[in-house]
């Protein structure tokens, strides 16, 4: 009997293991912000910095903000994983794990913890990392394009009431299973102008175009970043960054940094109006002149 529990424990553990490494292969990138949530600094202890450089060699491909991001990540977002740091440390034993969000901010992947008991506050934080890294260097990670998710459409709306960030309907996937999105609330006939509201938790991105520019609108680090997906002007490239989006105390009403054809950034005003489009104020030649973007389906 003792054999045959024991025989059952290590087959659950050795489908986990598998499970966890096939669901980490149909990610082609790994996203390592400047800073972590749980450290006021960027990169602070070196942190941000090392993640990146274990990740890379354990096999995966990293991408950070400071970069422009590929056009297929620009397409597709869902080709990437968002890193997230934990700290669990306590008075005696620093302690870290490591998150893999994906493009629906769920987590996809959560390492073992790393534990180091040095006294000194860098040196044991990248023990611990270093230590962390271990169950993911375990996981012998290799991208396998068959299992990437991919998104046949972005569709999402922001609900005035509740200033939810932007949302998403389920995507068309292919050889990965996608847990189920939250349905979204019917328009109801006798309001026909309002938008349909989805979830947030759900939110990632979604599309935007006019005559000269189309972008995507993503969601990272509780800001929205926009990037080229194509433009007719020579000042824009595909899959550069060209506008971040920062929530105000008013509904659908964000600050923003928006770079102008000279090339510069501004700081500006933008909104989403009832249609779901999105309106940016630009200073032309002195005068405010208002920008609009129509939402893609």
């Amino acid at each position: 009997m003792n054999k045959n529990i024991f025989t059952l424990i290590v087959f659950v553990l050795f489908l986990t293991f598998s499970f966890a490494q096939n669901s980490l292969n149909a990610y082609k990138y790994v996203i390592v912000p400047d800073k972590f949530d749980n450290f006021i600094e960027v990169d602070k202890y070196q942190l941000n910095s090392l993640t990146e450089f274990l990740f890379k060699k354990y096999g995966f491909q990293t991408l950070n903000k400071r970069e422009s991001f590929p056009s297929e990540v620009i397409n597709n977002p869902c080709l990437a994983v968002t890193a997230k740091l934990n700290n669990v440390s306590n008075m005696f034993t620093t302690k870290l794990s490591v998150d893999l969000i994906d493009c629906y901010n769920k987590v996809v992947y959560t390492s073992d913890i790393g534990k180091s008991k040095i006294k000194e506050y860098k040196p044991s934080f990248h023990e611990a990392l270093r230590n962390a890294f271990v169950s993911i260097k375990e996981l012998n990670y290799s991208y396998d394009s068959s299992l990437s998710v991919k998104a046949s459409s972005v569709v999402q709306t922001i609900d005035p009431v509740k200033d939810t960030e932007p949302q998403v309907t389920t995507p068309v996937v292919e050889s990965v299973p996608v847990v189920a999105l939250t349905p979204a609330k019917p328009v109801v006939p006798e309001k026909p102008k309002e938008a349909v509201t989805i979830e947030p938790q759900n939110s990632i991105a979604k599309s935007y175009k006019n005559k000269n520019i189309s972008f995507m609108l993503i969601d990272q680090n509780n800001k929205l970043v926009a990037y080229v997906k194509s433009s007719n002007s020579k000042n824009y490239k595909n899959g550069e960054m060209i506008g971040s989006f920062s929530k105000t105390s008013l509904p659908n009403v964000y600050r923003v940094k928006w770079k102008n054809e000279e090339g510069n950034f501004e700081e500006t005003t933008g909104y989403i109006d009832d249609a779901g489009n999105l309106k940016v104020d630009i200073n032309r030649n002195g005068e405010i002149e208002v920008v609009v973007f129509e939402v893609e389906n």
